[in-house]
């Protein structure tokens, strides 16, 4: 999973090459819903079709409007912050999106996606232009772009590549698939779905396999309304790294204010166009 990471840190590091895989994700239709009271895809017992559930997910969500919300945290045995990355993705609605992206990092151990971490950047971008605002070395550094489609501009990029793995259907079925689920007691007194995943079956719900070396004790927890629309899950799992580190690992996925997201010029819109 989230294979393009490297990727990811190469082009936003330098953000003047073609941005791979920019692609639009593909949305599977999704399926009729059922008359059990139990999202499409989900059974008393828990999740018995992951696809069918991401395919409703996908088209909750469709052209509408909408803000993401993902976050990878990275503990030390001792409790310490050891990294954490944020990115924030308010798209309008599409099939042509406006995007305004804001990446976040922290710790020692932290992702140079953007530079020496703490550190935040912001991309912004329609059909017309392609803006960035990053702090370098206590400078605030703009850049601009008049080709959106030839560099990390696209919505698609961001909502595929440095967000989610190719895309909200994509990644909640392979990390579905990966987890033994069950539907929480406490949703009988909600108005959604509580899944609990244990018993990982596989490590497909790992965003970055590459530094891991065994991976244990991983717990999936996702919230579903009866349509299908997962409002939020997240992961946690302890891990040994490579280098022999025990490490405490938590992966974040919010979806907000659908169809009510706007995404206007943002407050350094002119700067950035006049310094770009």
């Amino acid at each position: 999973m989230r294979r393009a990471l490297v990727a990811l840190l190469v082009i936003l590091a330098g953000c003047s090459a073609l941005a791979p895989g920019t692609d639009r994700p593909t949305v599977t239709p999704a399926p009729v819903p059922t008359d059990s009271g139990h999202p499409p895809g989900v059974e008393p017992s828990g999740v018995a079709d992951g696809s069918a559930l991401a395919a409703a997910h996908a088209a909750a969500l469709g052209n509408s409007s909408y803000t993401l919300v993902t976050n990878r945290t990275v503990w030390a045995a001792n409790g310490s912050l050891r990294s954490a990355l944020t990115v924030r993705l308010a798209l309008s609605a599409g099939p042509s999106r406006d995007y305004h992206a804001t990446v976040s990092t922290d710790g020692p151990g932290a992702p140079l996606v953007v530079g020496e971490p703490p550190t935040r950047a912001e991309y912004w971008a329609n059909d017309a232009v392609y803006l960035r605002r990053r702090t370098v070395d206590d400078r605030t550094v703009y850049s601009r772009y008049d080709d959106t489609d030839a560099y990390v501009g696209t919505w698609s990029f961001w909502l595929g590549t440095a967000a989610l793995d190719l895309g909200p259907e994509t990644d909640l079925r392979s990390t579905l698939e990966a987890f033994e689920t069950r539907v929480a007691d406490d949703s009988r007194d909600r108005d959604r779905v509580h899944l609990v995943g244990t018993a990982a079956g596989s490590e497909e719900f790992v965003d970055d396999p590459g530094e891991l070396e065994r991976v244990e004790n991983a717990t999936l927890h996702a919230f579903v309304t009866e349509s299908g629309f997962v409002q939020s899950y997240h992961v946690v799992y302890d891990a040994t790294l490579d280098d022999g580190e025990r490490v405490r690992v938590r992966r974040t996925v919010r979806f907000e204010r659908v169809g009510t997201t706007t995404v206007g010029r943002p407050p350094w819109y002119d700067e950035a166009m006049e310094r770009g």
